[in-house]
């Protein structure tokens, strides 16, 4: 004889009745049948009825949670089979998803700096403001004689990690010509896993507004670069906060990326 509850077990459920259980409407789990994302247990041969068990449910609501979390379809099929391959597809959604608010926060503080104009009509167009995210990097900083020693910190930084970077390289320039003694570091960011020899140090590099320049790798074009930001931050009253940098840009060789980062001035 079938025990009660594992009767209950074995009870197949209609496609009407298990959307009322699971909240689901009908077209949406028609939907999630034809792109694998939920099958039916079984399908009558006869009639073509998608019948569905009752431990079923549960998989539905764990559908229902991972969209709501902002998985895509493909996602949530790979999140289901198993509970590494829901945590590997939590990661990527997290991501994609802090990347999106990167970009909505730098069209934000894009907005407030155009409000605080007093001429909308002017527009500075080399200068481009955003929220430069942090990265988790490995850097390697000295006195220099001369801009050029910079290639020398990059050696040594290569040299000191034991695996190469993942992301962006660049210079955080402390002192610059002018300043006195030239003072500056070289990064290159990397997994939190990385480990380094040497002078070498890990540090995050927080995010911060910055101000920003693309021009091409090369001196003269560079310095017009630097000027240009520093004639924009003594035009809006901003004050420099933390090192400029330098990045290369990776889709676009040859070109380098001078940034300031700024704290607003009070508007005018």
């Amino acid at each position: 004889m079938v025990a009660p509850d594992e009767l209950r077990m074995t009870r197949m459920l209609r496609i009407g009745e298990f959307a009322r259980l699971t909240g689901l409407p009908v077209r949406t789990l028609r939907f999630y049948d034809a792109v694998e994302v939920l099958r039916p247990a079984q399908v009558d041969l006869r009639t073509g009825y998608r019948l569905y068990a009752l431990d079923q449910i549960q998989v539905a609501r764990r559908v229902v949670a991972l969209r709501r979390l902002g998985l895509r379809l493909d996602e949530v099929r790979q999140a289901l089979v198993a509970e590494p391959a829901e945590r590997q597809m939590l990661t990527v959604a997290r991501e994609r998803l802090e990347r999106s608010i990167v970009h909505q926060s730098s069209q934000l503080v894009a907005l407030r700096a155009r409000l605080a104009r007093s001429d909308l009509g002017r527009v500075d167009a080399p200068v481009g403001i955003r929220l430069e995210p942090a990265r988790w990097v490995a850097s390697v900083g000295d006195r220099l004689s001369d801009v050029s020693d910079v290639s020398e910190l990059f050696l040594e930084l290569r040299r000191g990690l034991d695996r190469p970077g993942c992301g962006r390289e660049g210079v955080l320039w402390h002192r610059c010509a002018g300043e006195g003694a030239l003072a500056a570091a070289a990064f290159v960011e990397v997994p939190r896993s990385t480990r380094a020899r040497g002078r070498l140090s890990m540090f995050e590099l927080p995010s911060v507004e910055v101000a920003t320049v693309r021009t091409v790798d090369d001196d003269a074009q560079a310095e017009l670069g630097y000027r240009t930001l520093r004639d924009w931050m003594t035009r809006h009253g901003h004050a420099l906060q933390g090192p400029k940098r330098e990045m290369t840009v990776p889709a676009e060789p040859g070109w380098l990326e001078i940034s300031f980062p700024f704290r607003a001035g009070a508007p005018a």
